[in-house]
């Protein structure tokens, strides 16, 4: 499942993209940009814009659409996770910031490119060929997993 956020969404596509999902979310792009991208990529367009779904290609179904319908990205994440059946789980794969997949990355090539304490305290890097940014699953990713571990519990 590929989906394409609108300007409104994106803190939801970013943390869709910690789940691996591949989101489209650029603040430029208008609802021309958005449809044109979603019919040609199979996307599902994520929007907060009601007017958006009356555009002909919404009303026709040749691209689907969901209305969000909440301003907290956290109930906005367990609508996604409860409309379209998905379960989402913290996967470290996409960049956050541009979406491209992350690469495994050595240890020994990232000296002086992480932080000392980073460099001496994990083993698994990943970087972005993208925005050429490196990750590594801190204290970040606790958090973000425990916001997961929220909706989850929320949606039982």
């Amino acid at each position: 499942m590929k989906f394409i956020a609108d300007i409104m969404l994106g803190r939801l596509a970013k943390y869709l993209r910690m789940t691996g999902k591949d989101v489209i979310y650029k603040n430029n792009l208008d609802d021309v940009d958005i449809l044109k991208i979603a019919k040609i990529e199979n996307r599902i367009i994520l929007t907060r814009d009601s007017i958006m779904l009356k555009r002909r290609e919404c009303v026709k179904n040749t691209v689907k659409s969901l209305l969000i319908k909440d301003d907290n990205f956290i109930d906005q994440l367990k609508q996604v996770s409860s409309e379209l059946g998905l379960d989402l789980n913290p996967d470290l794969i996409r960049c956050i910031e541009c979406n491209m997949l992350l690469k495994d990355v050595k240890k020994e090539k990232l000296k002086g490119l992480v932080p000392p304490y980073v460099f001496k305290t994990h083993s698994l890097f990943l970087f972005c060929p993208g925005c050429n940014k490196y990750y590594w699953r801190g204290t970040h990713y606790i958090n973000i997993a425990t916001v997961f571990k929220k909706i989850k519990k929320a949606s039982r």
